[in-house]
């Protein structure tokens, strides 16, 4: 006897092929349609009723890219140059956090009336609130504009020219355009406020350096004066002359010095100008010292200062500093004054490269893309739910598979029912 063919209720665990597929699609084909139709009807509301979205955008260039700034020349001239190298990327990515900043947002939503801008968007809650306000606009929480007004700004740097682009996007063209332009208004505004340049932090330091030097030199001549109006002391041999070589001498070393801590404010310890800076110090003051013990024992006098009566001794000493001073003083006052050029040719903080961009289009949304996802998604789950219907229809016919499906019909019924009846009861 042979055995009959093996049909959908004979057995739940079957292989389907194509074809059996196919005729699964062709039975459910209406509820397929149904449910693609749905989606792509909701999808075309959407997309026309949808608000539009605008983005006007700026670009801005900071003052290390393109030419060389005058700090950077000048910490070139120094040897100092490659220290800048990072400071350069470091400088825009300043401008693009503080453009970003409470203190810059909250400028703009003050300047620009955000807190009672009322909102293009039409729905029922907008519609209450206008009525109940009586034409009034109700302001907003300045948290959650701030937020807002956070996220539809974009600005990126680019690594390699150091050029931002500022864009913001709105609901309104005009406003968008308005948006960029206070925006960069205000982070130019605090940055000016609070940035200080390079050839700035150098001139500041100098200047701070020169000072001290300055009144350390009037004491020092003040004391060299009393002391010869006091022994009528002028000269002590052929000492002074090698007193005055060595304070030189000593004034180029406590100038790299400064120079080696100013690097420092730059640069890590393990950068390779740091390290030059430190061995040409090391050098100077190696010579120096050994300069100082010939001076006390051989100068080239012949009579070494060991040698010299007391009150000549204090008179070298008072040559010395007040040579060291004079000699410091001349060349931090050469480095100051090419700071303070250097520092008048620096640019502004940053400048626009030219003004905001039109949204003529629109960016969003996308009311084509909108659909045609939309439709694609309808599609795939109705043909989800066309296999999920048949193989329901399959289980409810089979005796091991009806009880469990009805099962979770009356659960899901009891369920509905309790539900129901917390609701009367609360109410």
């Amino acid at each position: 006897m042979t055995d009959s063919p093996k049909t959908l209720n004979d057995d739940y665990e079957y292989e389907l092929s194509l074809l059996d597929l196919l005729v699964i699609l062709v039975q459910q084909r209406w509820l397929i349609i149904k449910i693609t139709a749905a989606f792509a009807i909701i999808a075309v509301i959407y997309a026309l009723t949808a608000t539009p979205i605008y983005r006007s955008t700026m670009q801005i260039i900071s003052p290390n890219s393109g030419a060389k700034s005058g700090a950077a020349a000048m910490l070139a001239a120094t040897g100092m140059g490659d220290m800048l190298g990072g400071q350069l990327t470091t400088q825009s990515d300043t401008v693009v956090g503080v453009i970003k900043s409470p203190l810059v947002l909250d400028r703009v939503i003050d300047k620009n009336s955000l807190l009672t801008r009322e909102s293009e968007n039409f729905s029922i809650t907008r519609l209450i609130g206008a009525l109940s306000s009586k034409g009034k606009p109700k302001p907003k929480m300045r948290t959650m504009v701030r937020k807002s007004l956070s996220e539809s700004i974009q600005a990126i740097s680019d690594k390699k020219s150091g050029i931002i682009t500022l864009s913001v996007k709105d609901t309104s063209p005009d406003m968008a355009v308005k948006l960029v332009k206070s925006i960069f208004a205000e982070t130019l505004c605090v940055m000016q406020d609070v940035a200080i340049s390079p050839s700035a932090q150098q001139r500041v330091f100098l200047e701070s350096q020169l000072k001290e030097n300055n009144g350390e030199l009037s004491k020092a001549e003040g004391a060299l004066i009393s002391f010869q109006k006091r022994t009528g002391m002028i000269g002590t041999g052929g000492a002074p002359s090698d007193i005055s070589a060595l304070a030189v001498l000593q004034a180029q070393m406590v100038a790299k010095e400064i120079e080696l801590r100013s690097a420092r404010s730059f640069a890590k310890e393990a950068n390779p100008q740091i390290k030059k800076l430190e061995a040409e110090y090391a050098a100077i003051k190696k010579q120096f010292e050994a300069d100082n013990a010939k001076v006390g024992t051989f100068p080239l006098s012949g009579v070494g200062l060991k040698n010299l009566p007391v009150a000549s001794l204090e008179y070298a000493a008072l040559v010395r500093e007040y040579k060291f001073r004079e000699n410091l003083g001349q060349i931090l006052l050469r480095q100051y004054e090419t700071a303070r050029m250097n520092e008048l040719n620096d640019p502004l903080v940053f400048q626009a490269l030219g003004e905001p961009t039109y949204p003529e289009l629109k960016e969003s949304p996308k009311r084509a893309k909108i659909v045609i996802l939309a439709t694609f998604l309808g599609g795939f789950l109705g043909v989800l739910a066309a296999f999920i219907c048949h193989f329901l229809s399959i289980s409810s016919s089979d005796p091991e598979e009806a009880p469990k499906i009805e099962f979770v019909k009356a659960a899901l019924r009891s369920d509905l029912k309790k539900l129901k009846f917390l609701k009367k009861k609360s109410s």
